[in-house]
C-alpha cells in the first residue's frame, strides 16, 4: 500500500492493525471519558460529541483521499456530517432529510467544480463516502440515547471493551486476527457481567443478544473504516475512533427500538 492514486488493492487493503506510536491509548481513554460524560448529561450532549467526531472524521478522510490523488469536496463532506448529526437532535426523520440534502450537495459541488477530472458521480460518491457512515453513527447514538440513555452507556462499555482488547493484543501481534479475537473475548466477559447484574434496560437473555451483536459486528468496523479511506494506514484518527461503532450502532438502535417496544 503506497497511498497513491494508482495503487492496486491487495489482500491487506482492509486489514488495519492498531498503531503503537503516538498517544493512541491516552486518546482512547479520553474518548471513553468524554462519551461517558455525554451519556450522563443526556441526549443533547451525546449528539454534540458524536457529531463533532463524525465531522472531524469526514474532514480527515477527505484530506486523506486528496493526498492519495483523488479529489472530493471537503467542505460539503464536513458540513453534511455536521448537519445530519445535529438534525438528529430534532428527530430521526429530519436527519434522514439532511442525508438527502448532503447527497444533493455532493452532486452539485462535483458538477460545478472547475478542476474536476473525473465523472460527476465518481467525485460525488467519494464525498458521500467520507461522511455518510460516521454521520449515521451520530444519528444512531442520539436515537439510542433518546430511547434509553443507559442502553447507550452499556453499548459504550462493550465497544470500549472490544477496543481495549483489540489494542492491547493487536499492537503486539504478528497477524491481524489476534487483536479482534482478544476484543471479542473482552466483550463476552463484559456481557457476562451485564447478564448477571442486568444493567440498563436488559434482562439476562437480552444482555447476551445485544452483547453478542457487539462481539459479532465490532470486528467488522476496522475493515469497513479502511474501505472508507484510501488505505488501511491512512491518517484518519477520528474515523478510527468510530470504526468499531460503524456497523453495531445502527443495528443496536434498531434492535433496541424493537426490544423496548
Amino acid at each position: 500500500m503506497n497511498g497513491t492514486a494508482t495503487a492496486v488493492p491487495t489482500p491487506h487493503r482492509y486489514a488495519y492493525v492498531p498503531k503503537v506510536d503516538g498517544p493512541h491509548g491516552r486518546l482512547g481513554l479520553l474518548w471513553f471519558l468524554v462519551a461517558a460524560a455525554a451519556c450522563l448529561l443526556g441526549e443533547l450532549a451525546v449528539g454534540v460529541v458524536f457529531t463533532v467526531v463524525a465531522t472531524v472524521a469526514a474532514l480527515q478522510t477527505s484530506v486523506a483521499w486528496h493526498r492519495a490523488g483523488h479529489d472530493d469536496d471537503r467542505y460539503v463532506a464536513g458540513a453534511s456530517a455536521a448537519l445530519v448529526g445535529l438534525a438528529s437532535l430534532l428527530g430521526t426523520a429530519l436527519a434522514g432529510a439532511a442525508v438527502l440534502v448532503g447527497v444533493v450537495a455532493a452532486v452539485a459541488a462535483a458538477a460545478v467544480s472547475p478542476a474536476r477530472s473525473e465523472p460527476v458521480l465518481a467525485r460525488a460518491g467519494r464525498t458521500v463516502r467520507t461522511w455518510l457512515l460516521p454521520a449515521l453513527v451520530a444519528v444512531s447514538a442520539v436515537a439510542i440515547a433518546r430511547l434509553d440513555v443507559a442502553a447507550l452507556a452499556v453499548l459504550l462499555v462493550l465497544v470500549s471493551g472490544y477496543e481495549v482488547g483489540d489494542y492491547l493484543v493487536g499492537t503486539g501481534a504478528d497477524g491481524v486476527v489476534e487483536g479482534p479475537v482478544a476484543g471479542i473475548a473482552a466483550v463476552l466477559v463484559l456481557t457476562f457481567a451485564e447478564a448477571v447484574f442486568q444493567l440498563g434496560p436488559f434482562d439476562a437473555r437480552a444482555a447476551w443478544v445485544f452483547g453478542g451483536l457487539v462481539a459479532a459486528t465490532a470486528p467488522l468496523g476496522a475493515p469497513l473504516g479502511s474501505a472508507l479511506a484510501p488505505s488501511a494506514d491512512a491518517p484518519v484518527p477520528a474515523l478510527r475512533r468510530l470504526d468499531a461503532w460503524l456497523i453495531v450502532t445502527p443495528l443496536w438502535c434498531w434492535m433496541l427500538w424493537d426490544y423496548l417496544s
